[in-house]
């Protein structure tokens, strides 16, 4: 759906890199930028089996080209040539980190260089106010934007939400910006600067509960009281906990079918007990007496087992699902039919590793499926002049590198062994390295006169 369309990404973590893995799963070419250190997600444990790679940094990176700057003069040149023919432009550096590496231009006006590059620019608090200019992160924005408040027991310490929310939703909304801005730019043929930041994204995702808030004189339903409620852990069953639901926003009498759910499941007395209404609307999924009434059902349900109960509720038209473990999740059927997990390359002989679909199926193109992102002894070290080192001799060497077109100078680091004036070498993850030799009789770490070394993707 993007072929064609150029993405730089100069970001670490979570929200930049997720957002441009979106749009390299739409198609687009995605080139890494790194400091000298790498992205420090590439060290976070665990490491993917077999590799030197942490498996989250996998998960976010896997088919990203990647460039890594070293502090050389030459860095801030190759940034901007990279820039120039780019589409977008996703970082979550500061003004003042871009202009430390000679790249103010940046921080002030990039369409300078390219009038119609899409700057998407994601901080943990926003380019204006209070908060601007000072380091963030994600549990420091789960908690001001108050999303602590929804887990653990009222009056007891805050806990933190399990999931990237902040970072992973940022992430989403930017790649929904920069698809909006390739519309406008479409029709304008200009460039768009995009801010973003972890707390709006949190206050978005949030804004069910702050709109069902704005009336203090009534204080009722799950998105209101929710922040004093025990924790949803479901209702108990023979073995797994279960939730379910009837009644529900359908209609003026809800779902149809708790009479008949009750009365199979050995639970008929509910009908005469007046605290139950007759649709099962304020006893199930986050009905109002739900936390009373819980003991009621699961005293019945001790003598059935999660799936059996799940059958009876969806066979009276309800809601239902077992709460399951993640390796649960990932093995159910209907996971299985969705493809929702894949298998790609992982690079460095280490064979297949799992993936997550993106999260939506076209019908008109499939997404990316690419393999692995460069391990780090496999990154292009991009600088304009560099010393290369053999056990013979050392020399100075001019190296070229091309992608598609873009022509900088740099050095294809450690080669793992590899002759530097072979013939043609291709790696395992589709990169290839042709050598062209000064003379025809030029032999690995004997001559020192190599001129050119070209590599692309093929």
């Amino acid at each position: 759906m993007l072929k064609g369309t150029r993405v730089i990404e100069f970001a670490q973590g979570v929200a930049g890199p997720l957002a441009a893995l979106r749009l390299s799963d739409l198609g687009a070419e995605v080139i890494k930028i790194e400091s000298a250190g790498g992205d420090w997600l590439r060290g976070a444990a665990p490491l993917l089996p077999g590799t030197q790679m942490s498996a989250a940094f996998f998960e976010l990176n896997r088919g990203k080209r990647s460039v890594s700057l070293d502090g050389a003069p030459g860095d801030a040149s190759l940034v901007r040539a990279l820039l120039a023919k780019a589409d977008v432009f996703i970082t979550d550096r500061t003004d003042q980190e871009l202009e430390a590496l000679g790249l103010a231009d940046l921080a002030t006006d990039p369409y300078t260089l390219n009038p119609k590059l899409i700057r998407v620019h994601i901080s943990a608090w926003g380019e204006h106010g209070p908060l601007s200019g000072h380091k963030g992160s994600e549990l420091a924005a789960q908690a001001m934007a108050g999303y602590t408040r929804y887990l653990g027991v009222h009056g007891e310490p805050a806990r933190r939400l399990g999931a990237d929310v902040a970072s992973a939703g940022t992430g989403i909304f930017a790649c929904q910006s920069v698809l909006a801005s390739l519309l406008w730019r479409r029709k304008s043929g200009k460039g768009q600067r995009i801010s973003l930041s972890l707390l709006n994204s949190l206050l978005a995702m949030k804004s069910i509960h702050l709109a069902a808030q704005s009336d203090p004189d009534r204080y009722a339903g799950p998105r209101v009281g929710g922040a004093n409620n025990p924790p949803e852990l479901g209702w108990k069953t023979k073995d797994d906990r279960i939730f379910f639901s009837f009644g529900g926003s359908v209609g003026a009498e809800g779902r149809p079918g708790w009479v008949q759910f009750v009365e199979e499941v050995g639970l008929k007395h509910m009908l005469d007990d007046p605290r139950f209404d007759k649709n099962g609307r304020n006893s199930t999924s986050h009905g109002t007496d739900v936390h009373k009434l819980r003991e009621e059902y699961e005293r019945g349900f001790a003598h059935h087992s999660a799936g059996y109960l799940v059958d009876v509720i969806r066979k009276y038209t309800g809601n239902a699902a077992a709460y399951q473990s993640a390796d649960a999740a990932i093995k159910h059927p209907q996971t299985q039919a969705l493809g929702i997990v894949q298998s790609v390359a992982a690079g460095d002989g280490a064979g297949t590793a799992p993936r997550i679909h993106s999260g939506w199926i076209t019908s008109a193109a499939r997404v990316s499926r690419r393999a692995s992102p460069w391990s780090p002894l496999e990154r292009i070290r991009s600088v304009n002049s560099v010393r290369h080192e053999t056990a013979a001799t050392n020399r100075r060497t001019r190296v070229a590198i091309e992608t598609r077109g873009l022509a900088t100078t740099g050095i294809v680091e450690r080669l793992r062994g590899w002759c530097p004036l072979g013939p043609a070498l291709r790696r395992s993850d589709g990169f290839a390295m042709r050598v062209e030799p000064a003379t025809p009789e030029s032999r690995c770490g004997t001559r020192p006169d190599l001129e050119w070394v070209s590599a692309d993707r093929q």
